[in-house]
């Protein structure tokens, strides 16, 4: 027998048992040190007490694989002698005690599975019955358990001779088994510590579900560095019993068994007064306060004191009030955590709000009084008030410079507690508080802090500002809402599965001041369930960056996540098939119907280049429908046309084409969500860069080098010198006599007539309503002698580079085929609507133009189907006003609750700041000096060498976007359509500026830093 191999085998076996496996995976799942936690035991069961299920799975996984290899290291190297399969067993676990500090009983108890499944199954059963004999004789607990673990552990060298008849075994098994007894009897034990005397600390993060919401936050906070007090939880089974039926029951009114070593632990700890207070489960919680439900008792002198307050504490838990509390808000019976701090003799002490609880307005509210914060929560006592505005920092600064206080408090308190109450709102991610402080004299501590739960849910512009920007009239919303709602709820449903059930998608998105808000409460909940890190509430509530998913959030999400993962790789493939059996189908059945001409474009430009479109006998065929189109396609643009005599016959066949078209929304939608997420997820995965990807047949690309084309030609034909000045006379003059150039415009116009300034707003006109913006356009692009005409480089890639574009580039183009059939199908929608409308203005239920996008689709429906003669105008009118008056109005990017804030009228100066610079998101790199140039429509006549500041882009801005110097933006990313184009043109651009059409002037002198994303006043 080779005794080096031997030496070395052990040698390796307490190597591995050095290894902190278990203490790894609780680092990777909580983030926790089981070395300063419970016992100091880094064993399995402190794995589960202390990191959680996932941990405590991933420990026995690894503990398991640790136990099984060195028996097959033995069998394998000595199959002659299996005793040393046994014998290695002792190292391993002398290293994992040693060392690693564990046990060692889960790797020997699989060690010697693998090594004899009878021996480790009699040993097993031998255990069991143990400890139910223990149990008769000791009762349910800790002792009998431990009783049954040592005779298990005693027994095995027993049963290894009973099985296997060899001595050398009986003596590697009895080492063994000798040395698991030590290890036991010198150990602590968690599983008892955890339901013993265990105090939890407010240094340690705390479990909401033992340690109850209040003690919970407070420890986040705490840990975070605000000034809390000290604090020990009594956890809901903290090792007090009841003399009678036990606690957590109804009506219970005796008073609890405490043992007297807990009582004598927290005196060592809180050497002077104390102060008791309640910590349950949904106490200060995200949805329900349970303010003023339980009793707080202080200060709180000696031990029996003590004992008399946690009872009256735990007691007032089953007060008809807290039932009844609990009863209205649905929430269950479960128990109640005790928090025991130091009494803070309190000179002042109140309540703050983080924000206006009344309607979420930029205010922190401020009350206080002499003495305690219960005064102040109590309502019996009037106390002080301020309200600190903090929209902008130059007014809060001025508040607070201009404070007038009284002898409770100065300026400098409240200047604390300002600074005090943000903070904690931006640790909360940014969820209103309702914080309790005191001062002592010195300092400001922070006794509670949870959300203001009647600002909820939160609204928030993110994501919506780009989706449907600006003001948006009923008739868009009632489409798009159900259309965004099913869609999203679908994509959810497919990540979380069953636990969707509860979940209202229909609540994902709704309209504040005329303006689409995303449910931020509803979307952070997904998020959490989809085991998304916490600052994803901050990312819908503040912009801010996502971290990183924990790996043991994400772990149980895998299933759902996958399946989500299998319907984004299948979207090319489903699209392709839809796209020939449904939409385009779709579209030229419209057209036929509308008498349109653009049959031939749609189903060429999704085939070919744009500029292909139209040529041959495709051409030939165009022009003969457009010759034949005349009248009709004039009567369907044009309300006040002459119609043939309307009739509700007419109107049900123009209704149901709406609903229609609305049934082929549904799965474009789709398509129109998922393909840009998982175009963004490709990119992000592969590393691929926006530059790569070829953008041509993006529409607001595509129709923008089309026109550009168009002017180079109207230009060649006006002047015979490349850089000759031409006038804007001479250009029209030009256009007008030409009829060839006359006809490519119109081309033009056919095939990407269907876009507008926001794609998604069915209330804003499409190009080609207005033609006459677009000839005026290619007019003055055709004047410069400039023509910008980009041509398409190719980027110098490597093979890798290649190899992850081509994972990104398929989609890309799938993307932009999707968005084409999108915006076409919601044009056809609109001049549907224009067909009803022009025939209720025939029959006098509107009275104007645009009347009927200020009804939502049910009032229209009802009025065609009921065929009654209805009159709208009262609503309308009102309707109109109110649109009138939310775009004048500012708009915040967050609202808490379903109600705006009060607009209170402020003017913004310009040049407030030391530095004059606004900070936004860079989009397309460059540094511009120019002149402001505001620009809310993309009609506006932007000039020459002017910088572009637009409240949104969308495809629609495309032409206008490309005559500026720069693009400043007030809402948008690196993915926004402004971005897009400023970045394939070389345009410096700079997104999410906030009000920046309000706070800058036409006129005005600035510096555009593209690669910064930074906007510098220079006047």
């Amino acid at each position: 027998m080779p005794l080096g191999t031997i030496a070395l085998l052990l040698a390796a076996s307490f190597s591995l048992g050095a290894l902190p496996l278990t203490g790894w995976a609780v680092r990777v799942f909580s983030r926790r040190d089981l070395r300063a936690l419970g016992t100091g035991n880094v064993g399995v069961s402190a794995a589960f007490i202390h990191g959680g299920k996932l941990a405590g799975i991933a420990a026995v996984l690894a503990e398991i694989a640790r136990g099984i290899v060195p028996v097959l290291a033995g069998r394998f190297c000595f199959p002659d002698a299996p005793a040393i399969a046994i014998a290695l067993l002792i190292p391993l676990v002398a290293g994992r005690y040693a060392i690693a500090r564990g046990g060692g009983v889960t790797n020997a108890v699989w060690g010697l599975l693998v090594f004899s499944p009878p021996v480790a199954v009699s040993s097993g059963i031998w255990g069991l019955l143990v400890w139910g004999l223990a149990q008769r004789w000791w009762g349910e607990g800790d002792r009998a358990r431990l009783f049954a673990s040592r005779c298990g552990c005693l027994c095995t060298p027993i049963w290894v001779w009973v099985w296997r008849q060899s001595m050398p075994e009986f003596l590697a098994a009895a080492g063994l088994a000798l040395l698991l007894a030590a290890i036991n009897f010198s150990q602590g034990d968690d599983m008892a510590l955890s339901k013993s005397d265990q105090l939890f600390s407010l240094d340690d993060s705390l479990d909401a579900a033992i340690c109850g919401d209040k003690a919970a936050k407070l420890s986040q906070l705490k840990r975070a560095g605000f000034n809390v007090p000290s604090g020990w939880i009594l956890s809901q089974e903290a090792g007090i019993g009841h003399r009678a039926s036990g606690i957590g029951h109804r009506g219970n009114s005796e008073e609890l068994s405490i043992p007297n070593s807990l009582i004598e632990n927290l005196k060592s700890k809180i050497q002077n007064r104390m102060i008791v207070r309640s910590s349950a489960a949904g106490e200060d919680g995200d949805t329900s306060s349970a303010a003023g439900q339980y009793q707080t008792i202080g200060p709180v002198f000696t031990e029996a004191e003590l004992i008399d307050g946690i009872n009256r504490c735990r007691q007032s838990y089953w007060t008809a009030e807290a039932l009844a509390y609990r009863r209205q808000g649905q929430l269950p019976d479960t128990q109640m955590a005790v928090l025991i701090q130091p009494y803070i003799d309190s000179q002042i002490a109140g309540v703050m709000f983080s924000r206006n609880p009344l309607d979420g307005g930029s205010q922190i509210i401020i009350e206080a009084l002499p003495g305690g914060a219960e005064s102040v929560v109590g309502g019996q006592v009037t106390p002080v008030h301020w309200e600190i505005d903090f929209s902008a920092p130059e007014i809060l600064e001025k508040q607070l410079s201009a404070l007038e206080t009284n002898s409770i408090i100065n300026k400098q308190i409240i200047a604390e507690l300002v600074k005090q109450a943000q903070a904690i709102e931006a640790f909360f991610h940014g969820i209103p508080q309702d914080i309790e402080w005191s001062w002592d004299g010195e300092k400001v501590w922070i006794l509670q802090s949870r959300p203001i739960t009647n600002l909820q849910p939160f609204w928030t512009r993110t994501i919506a500002a780009e989706v449907i920007p600006g003001a948006i009239r009923p008739l868009t919303w009632s489409i798009n809402r159900p259309l965004t709602c099913e869609v999203w709820g679908e994509i959810f449903q497919v990540v979380l599965g069953d636990r969707a059930i509860g979940l209202n998608f229909n609540e994902t998105a709704t309209l504040l001041g005329s303006h689409a808000y995303f449910n931020a409460t509803l979307l952070g909940e997904i998020f959490r369930m989809m085991g998304l890190p916490e600052q994803g509430l901050e990312f819908l509530l503040r912009g801010q960056k996502m971290g990183k998913p924990p790996l043991g959030k994400i772990l149980p999400n895998l299933p759902g996540l996958w399946r989500l993962v299998q319907r984004e790789r299948a979207l090319n493939a489903e699209f392709k098939g839809d796209r020939t059996s449904i939409f385009l189908p779709a579209l030229q059945s419209l057209e036929k119907e509308e008498g349109s001409s653009a049959t031939d474009s749609v189903t060429d430009v999704t085939d070919v280049s744009p500029m292909e479109v139209g040529r041959g006998k495709k051409e030939e065929g165009r022009r003969k429908k457009e010759e034949g189109r005349g009248k009709r396609e004039e009567e369907i643009l044009t309300p006040n046309a002459q119609f043939p005599m309307p009739n509700y016959q007419y109107l049900t066949e123009l209704l149901e084409r709406a609903e229609q078209i609305q049934e082929w929304l549904k799965p474009i939608t789709y398509y129109n969500i998922l393909g840009p997420i998982g175009l963004a997820i490709r990119k992000a995965i592969f590393r691929v860069n926006d530059d790569w990807l070829a953008n041509d047949s993006a529409p607001e690309i595509a129709s923008v080098r089309a026109l550009q084309q168009l002017a180079h030609k109207l230009r060649q034909a006006a002047v015979s010198q490349p850089d000759e000045t031409v006038s804007v006379a001479h250009l029209a003059q030009t256009f007008a006599e030409t009829p060839a150039l006359q006809a490519d415009f119109e081309k033009w116009l056919n095939i990407y007539g269907y876009l507008s300034e926001v794609g998604t707003d069915i209330a804003v006109p499409t190009w080609r309503e207005q033609p006459e913006i677009y000839q005026k356009l290619l007019i003055n692009m055709a004047q410069k002698a400039e023509t910008n005409l980009v041509e398409k480089h190719e980027i110098g890639l490597t093979f890798s580079q290649k190899w992850r574009l081509d994972k990104c580039q398929e989609r890309a183009l799938v993307k932009n085929e999707i968005s084409e059939i999108y915006a076409r199908l919601l044009a056809h929608l609109r001049w549907t609507f224009l067909e009803i409308e022009a025939c209720g203005l025939a029959m006098q239920v509107f009275q104007e133009s645009g009347d009927i996008f200020y009804l939502e689709f049910g009032e229209i429906q009802q009025w065609i189907r009921s065929g009654a003669s209805v009159s709208f105008q009262d609503t309308i009118s009102q309707r109109r006003d109110r649109l009138l008056a939310d775009r004048d109005r500012p708009i915040p990017p967050v609202v808490y609750g379903n109600l705006l804030p009060n607009s209170q009228t402020r003017s913004i100066e310009l040049a407030t700041s030391a530095t004059n610079i606004m900070q936004g998101i860079p989009a397309s790199i460059g540094r511009v000096e120019g002149f402001v140039k505001i620009c809310r429509t993309a009609s506006t006549d932007l000039g020459e060498n002017a910088i572009a500041v637009v409240p949104y882009t969308d495809a629609g801005w495309a032409p206008l976007l490309l005559g500026a110097t720069a693009i400043i933006a007030e809402v948008g990313g690196q993915l926004s359509h402004g971005a897009i184009i400023a970045r394939e043109y070389k345009i410096p651009a700079v997104m999410n500026i906030s009000e920046a059409t309000t706070r800058l002037r036409d006129g005005q002198k600035v510096r555009v830093d593209g690669y910064l994303g930074t906007v510098e006043l220079l006047d």
